[in-house]
């Protein structure tokens, strides 16, 4: 060390190296003829919150054996330096692991806060620059699952080591050909876990015959809760307690016959449309055309064709698919409903009311929440509804451990006055049974428990299961699930958005792959 200067937040480090001869990096022949000499400036890790630069004097040397194709090469100090680098090593691998956990432009933010700036394209090369590791022989147990580049449109796959929970490979699709070239390439996996995506389980089929098939079961619990909200919703108007409609039709009689007078609201546009592209969609979906054929044929987003579907009336499609702002305003009912029957019947007047009360909500949100009283042309009922589809089923599908004493009593009333819901709550108990105890031997009697109900979904839902029957009975059996790869997938999607939209499949896919 000759002399260290600190000017401006930039500290330089002089020296110069103190060794009398170097091994030839082509032959290997240790030389001592001194060829010249030229100064390398080095950038290093951060020293005290300043920038440190290692302004180091190197030497070249002369390679003496004849038959090296090198005449002259410079030296090399271990740990410090590497050819034609302008980063020490130690610098070099904390970039690497700042722009791994962070990608770009929030790697480059980062570097510039310790000190050690950088650009955010040279932090992308040198993730590109990262040694592949090539995959060899497909772990014994193998997770896959999908994840989104683009949601509803361009999706990847990620393959995992179940076992000890190591990322193994990263696909630029989900498709059954692309999983099927690359278990092909790696054989070895002898159980696969996936979700219930017919194109991983067609490319299992193919390739692995002999690999056993688990399906997840918190993807099978997911399907279960969406098929009991729509059997809660076919059966909506058990959701009210017979008792509070007796106490409306008081309220309605005593207030007089001017509602009968009161002309039914004419069916808007909306109404129309909604109606047709329901007819529309089921006419296809009743033909066995997929969703997303669907969408591409009416010009429809794939979610909106999903809904249509699943609804049995136009009406079904869309209810209890309102924002959290909307949820807001059921609070407010019990104000609201009052000074309707007192006679107030204005929205822009009744949200200013309850926008001093703390509402903050919009007005069009109040004109729609009093839609249907005011197309009824009956006053509004003296106590708000307390069951909704969604707390229904939530009231179902919940632990009985974690439901209280008043909600317990909720779930005890609206099962006596409906023998369906009632059914559907036994079937919900008896799964939860077998999933939690492992029971998978049991499926084939829960599955005809489900269809002798008589309720569509549940029916759908048994059909469903019964085409992957094998799978499902060893998610119901075997310990092995798909909790890493989900969590993964969570994983992935933080990276993805640190990307800003530079991570393009081969930055996604590395950082993906080596990321701690």
């Amino acid at each position: 060390m000759d002399d260290v200067v600190v000017d401006n937040g930039l500290m330089t480090f002089s020296a110069r190296t103190a060794t009398r001869q170097a091994a030839c990096p082509g032959c290997g022949t240790v030389s001592s003829r001194v060829h010249g000499g030229y100064r390398r400036r080095l950038a290093d890790v951060a020293v005290s919150g300043h920038r440190a630069v290692i302004d180091l004097l190197v030497r070249r040397f002369i390679c003496p054996a004849q038959e090296c194709t090198r005449r002259t090469f410079v030296e090399q100090v271990d740990g410090l330096t590497e050819r034609f680098a302008r980063r020490t090593a130690s610098l070099h691998r904390t970039l690497e692991k700042i722009v791994l956990a962070l990608a770009g432009r929030p790697g480059s933010r980062l570097a510039a806060h310790l000190s050690i700036p950088t650009s955010p394209n040279s932090l992308l090369r040198l993730l590109r620059r990262l040694p592949d590791e090539p995959v060899g022989t497909a772990p014994r147990v193998l997770g896959i699952d999908d994840f989104a580049f683009k949601k509803g449109h361009v999706y990847g796959t990620i393959i995992l080591d179940v076992e000890t929970g190591e990322r193994v490979d990263v696909l630029p699709d989900r498709t059954s050909e692309t999983l099927s070239a690359w278990l092909r390439d790696h054989p070895g996996a002898e159980i696969v876990c996936r979700d219930r995506a017919s194109a991983y389980a067609e490319a299992v089929r193919t390739v692995c015959p002999d690999a056993t098939q688990v399906a997840d079961r918190f993807h099978l619990w997911k399907n279960l809760c969406e098929a009991v909200e729509k059997c809660v919703a076919q059966h909506r108007e058990c959701l009210t307690d017979p008792a509070e409609d007796a106490t409306a039709d008081t309220v309605a009689m005593e207030a007089g016959t001017a509602a009968d007078n009161v002309p039914e609201p004419l069916e808007g546009l909306r109404a129309i449309k909604r109606r047709e592209r329901h007819a529309a969609v089921h006419a296809l979906y009743g033909k066995g055309v997929q969703i997303e054929v669907i969408a591409k044929t009416l010009g429809l987003d794939r979610k909106t064709v999903r809904r249509y579907a699943h609804a049995a009336t136009p009406d079904d499609a869309f209810r209890g698919t309102g924002s959290r702002r909307y949820g807001q305003i059921h609070a407010y009912s019990p104000y609201l409903y009052r000074r309707w029957n007192e006679g107030c019947t204005d929205a822009a007047r009744l949200h200013a009311e309850i926008a001093e009360l703390g509402y903050r909500g919009s007005q069009r949100t109040v004109r729609r929440h009093l839609q249907q009283i005011r197309a009824a042309g009956k006053p509004a009922p003296a106590k708000p509804k307390e069951l909704t589809v969604r707390k229904a089923t939530w009231l179902i599908t919940a632990r009985p451990d974690k439901i209280d004493e008043s909600n317990a009593l909720k779930l005890k009333q609206l099962l006596s006055r409906c023998p369906e819901l009632d059914a559907v709550a036994d079937c919900v108990r008896a799964f939860a049974r077998m999933m939690t105890e492992r029971r998978g031997t049991a499926l084939d009697a829960w599955l005809t428990r489900a269809e002798d109900t008589g309720l569509k979904p549940l029916g759908s839902l048994a059909r469903g299961l019964r085409q992957d029957f094998d799978a499902v009975t060893a998610g119901l059996t075997l310990e092995w699930s798909s909790g890493k790869v989900e969590g993964n997938v969570n994983r992935v999607k933080r990276i993805k958005r640190d990307g800003y939209g530079r991570a393009g499949f081969d930055l996604l896919r590395r950082q993906i792959l080596l990321a701690d």
